[in-house]
């Protein structure tokens, strides 16, 4: 099948889609604000809540911002994305 065929959603977000859901000042490309509202545990999890076959990695999620937060927040979603995969094949 074709990937595109697939995408029930598709959403591009832009520095200005964070400063108005976010209130961010100039919508911070290096990711969520460093407040304490925005630390570790508050940041939006790798998992969507409203669709189950959704995974979000970066700067803006957890664990957080910075080059080897990223990279850890990456192979986890890598790990997770793969384990779902391998479910919707046994099922």
């Amino acid at each position: 099948e074709n990937l595109s065929d697939l995408i029930l959603d598709e959403v591009l977000d832009t520095p200005a889609t964070y400063a108005d859901y976010y209130n961010v000042g100039a919508g911070v490309p290096f990711g969520l604000s460093h407040g304490l509202g925005q630390l570790s545990l508050t940041r939006p999890a790798a998992e969507c809540k409203t669709r189950n076959n959704v995974l979000f990695v970066g700067a803006s999620s957890r664990p957080g911002n910075g080059v080897p937060l990223v990279l850890i927040g990456s192979k986890q979603v890598a790990k997770k994305a793969v384990e779902k995969l391998k479910s919707m094949m046994i099922t």
